[in-house]
């Protein structure tokens, strides 16, 4: 799973103020549910502070996170296509504001101002091109690579900026289903990433090393990691995957 990467200026409050268009604004603590899976598909969000997690359930109850959306994503944006029912429930990460903007005024808005227009064609080929790059990892990367990846994308860590990077507060049950394994697997890897100094605790806040974690998701076999001996015994039967998407 991939996080939204572009973070070019963008104040679509702004543009929704300057055109007279009516929105409302939303604000939710952490874990709070923006909406279900089944609700009216009758608005597009625009999440202008905080961080958002989407999951799919099953008609059996199982349930699997599908994505991870930043700060400047669009969501919701299924409304535009005539869906009736929400394909997903959206839950607020950390303490999240969003703008809603009714199918109809998102419709217009599209039409008639080229830079909305032109963001938001961007949004969706970046998420298409996340749910390609998902794909992959869940098919050909191990549920220790994926870790590593998704620790990278929930401290916001950026390969180009080696500093370490601190993570959110979330249970291991919730990181076990955005990479798609069992919250044992995960308890496993966490202490080995510890034990390797990948991860660090200072004032009871966990922060990731950025380089070394990037070694690990591309697995170079050449790297501490990969030589370092087996911590892990937890059966790989008990590893499930899911394909996830941006």
């Amino acid at each position: 799973m991939q996080r939204q990467n572009d973070r070019r200026p963008w104040n679509v409050r702004a543009l929704l103020e300057s055109t007279e268009t009516p929105f409302a604004i939303a604000d939710y603590r952490p874990r709070a549910v923006i909406f279900l899976q089944g609700d009216p598909c009758d608005s597009v969000m625009h999440i202008e502070s905080g961080r958002v997690w989407l999951a799919v359930t099953a008609r059996s109850g199982k349930e699997a996170i599908c994505g991870l959306l930043d700060t400047g994503a669009f969501l919701g944006e299924e409304a535009l296509v005539g869906r009736g029912e929400r394909p997903q429930s959206a839950t607020a990460m950390t303490a999240t504001q969003v703008l809603v903007v009714a199918m109809a005024h998102m419709t217009r808005l599209l039409r008639t101002q080229p830079g909305l227009s032109d963001r938001f064609i961007a949004h969706l080929l970046a998420r298409n091109t996340r749910l390609e790059a998902n794909l992959t990892d869940q098919l050909l990367h191990s549920s220790e690579q994926r870790l590593a990846h998704m620790l990278l994308v929930l401290a916001n860590c950026d390969e180009r900026r080696p500093r370490r990077c601190a993570l959110p507060e979330l249970p291991q049950e919730i990181i076990a289903e955005m990479v798609g394994t069992t919250r044992s697997r995960v308890n496993a890897f966490m202490g080995k990433f510890k034990k390797l100094g990948f991860i660090e605790e200072n004032s009871g806040v966990l922060h990731v090393n950025p380089a070394r974690l990037h070694v690990v998701h591309n697995g170079d076999r050449n790297s501490s990691i990969a030589a370092s001996p087996a911590v892990l015994q937890v059966p790989e039967s008990e590893e499930r995957r899911w394909p996830l998407a941006g």
